[in-house]
């Protein structure tokens, strides 16, 4: 049986034994013998879509196609897809009671294709890309889930009201986090810029880094600071650090994250920095004009996010944010005798990164509720790439994205929306050495449900 198989076993066998636990159903179950709450996850998402340009949909992509990046396919693509709002996923969560308010937890996350029944492995369908020969036949992507049987997720920690919480295991990135919350249309997998894209949407420059294996998470908060009696809000804070001595070539490097956000009445606003050494990721971001380098890119990333939000009333609220992040040459520059990624041997062996690669990224929207039920966000990014060294040679991405969602209960939802993208600058002929379209549109409508 092979790795990708094992895995699937491994996660049947996992259900099956959770799902013969008493009292288990659509929801957490508690186990109060115990003391332990235990439950069993899940958000499905699927849907039928049009994308303009595109190259066949992937059994193993999350998203199954990628409607984002630069595009050099006359075809479109027409059919049904997974993860349209939400990346499909299950998983088990569970808490224990250790007195005085305080709590031992853990959670296991897996992302699944809805369609295929597969494990997502976004690697995979990168590594079919390459062998698929001068232009990818199927959408691709570089990514943080590569077919691992807990991609999103997988950590244990304990919490305390006063000294806040501590995650150990794969952790979400803060500025993952961060997008969930100040994406203006919910950081929609095949709608947002954001969503999509780990590299500008919770990476900070790789997408790889929207997870981090190896890692401790810190998180805490302050509230009910008062000064003359009146209320100052609540601070919010964290520190995130990766260890670079993992059991696999992506966890060769090292990074670490720091958080800060300020709540007051209906007014938010969030930071986070990040810096990551010796990241190992794909060495082309652009493989949907170009099929990807048989080879990967050891890097540092440096970066910030800075997001604000602001409820106008129950109803209404508007969202915005900068991101600013920078590729560069790696500190160690012995690690490119590197050749597997995620289990998949490459032909060729890493190369270090350089020179520079800048992006900066800004986006503005929000959303209202017409009804209880029905709500319609809408959003507008800003995307721009460039090279230190090649001033005025950038390459440029606008997004137009509107989502309208209706909630019958909180189970289940349906929604419409569509994201236009149009790319420009100097640097398009640079990024695209071969012809590419200087605009795409992805529209769909889909189902999801969660319990």
């Amino acid at each position: 049986m092979d790795f990708i198989g094992k895995q699937k076993s491994l996660a049947v066998g996992i259900a099956a034994v959770l799902l013969t636990l008493p009292q288990l159903a659509l929801a957490d179950v508690e186990i109060s013998k115990y003391g332990v709450n235990l439950g069993v996850y899940a958000v499905l998402d699927a849907g039928y879509g049009f994308l303009e340009h595109s190259y066949g949909g992937s059994s193993v992509f999350a998203s199954t196609v990628n409607p984002y990046n630069l595009n050099s396919s006359s075809s479109s693509f027409n059919g049904i897809y997974t993860g349209g709002i939400s990346m499909s996923r299950w998983g088990v969560r569970g808490d224990v009671d250790l007195g005085s308010d305080r709590k031992g937890f853990f959670k296991l996350e897996s992302a699944i294709d809805v369609n295929s029944g597969q494990i997502s492995n976004n690697g995979q369908s990168v590594f079919n890309a390459i062998n698929s020969g001068a232009r990818p036949q199927s959408a691709n992507g570089a990514s943080a889930i590569n077919g691992q049987l807990f991609s999103r997720a997988a950590y244990l920690g304990i919490s305390d009201p006063l000294f806040g919480s501590l995650e150990i295991g794969r952790t979400t990135n803060f500025s993952l986090d961060q997008v969930g919350e100040y994406d203006p249309v919910q950081a929609a997998l095949l709608f947002s810029p954001l969503g999509f894209s780990g590299g500008i949407g919770g990476g900070l420059g790789a997408t790889e880094n929207t997870r981090l294996d190896d890692s401790i998470k810190y998180e805490n908060k302050v509230s009910g600071l008062k000064y003359g009696g009146v209320d100052l809000g609540e601070v919010n804070f964290g520190f995130q650090y990766k260890f670079a001595t993992g059991s696999t070539d992506q966890s060769a490097g090292s990074a670490y994250v720091a958080m800060l956000g300020y709540n007051y009445g209906p007014f938010s606003i969030k930071g986070t920095y990040s810096q990551t050494f010796d990241t190992v990721a794909w060495a082309t971001q652009y493989s949907n004009v170009v099929s990807p380098d048989k080879n990967l890119q050891i890097e540092n990333t440096q970066g910030y996010m800075l997001t604000g939000m602001y409820k106008i009333n129950s109803d209404a609220t508007v969202k915005a944010g900068y991101e600013f992040s920078k590729i560069s040459a790696p500190s160690n520059t012995n690690l490119t005798n590197i050749k597997s990624y995620y289990g998949i041997t490459l032909p060729n062996p890493a190369v270090n990164a350089s020179p520079d690669q800048l992006f900066e990224t800004f986006w503005i929207g929000g959303d209202y509720k017409f009804t209880k039920e029905f709500d319609l966000g809408v959003g507008y990014y800003h995307i721009n790439t460039y090279n230190e060294p090649d001033a005025g040679k950038d390459y440029i991405a606008n997004a137009y994205s509107v989502l309208a969602d209706y909630t019958f209960n909180k189970y289940f939802d349906t929604y419409a929306a569509i994201m236009i993208l149009k790319y420009n600058g100097e640097g398009l002929v640079k990024k695209a050495p071969t012809y590419a379209y200087s605009s795409n549109a992805m529209c769909g409508t889909g189902i999801r449900f969660k319990f």
